[in-house]
């Protein structure tokens, strides 16, 4: 018996097929959410880099100040 025979009989074409399957819908779930996201928040997030002043989030009402 050879190793090819050997690893051949171990069936290890799923791990293949599930990674594809995956990655697949990870792609279609950032394509879309890139779809549907509203324009502003894109054009936000596309000025990012160019930004000069530094974004905070705002703070939550009797949070820490």
């Amino acid at each position: 018996m050879s190793l090819s025979d050997l690893m051949s009989s171990f069936g290890l074409a799923v791990f293949a097929e599930v990674g594809l399957v995956v990655f697949f819908v990870i792609f279609l779930a950032v394509l879309a959410r890139a779809a549907l996201a509203p324009a502003e928040d894109m054009r936000d997030a596309a000025r990012l880099a160019l930004d000069d002043e530094p974004r905070h989030a705002p703070v939550a009402e009797g949070g820490p100040s």
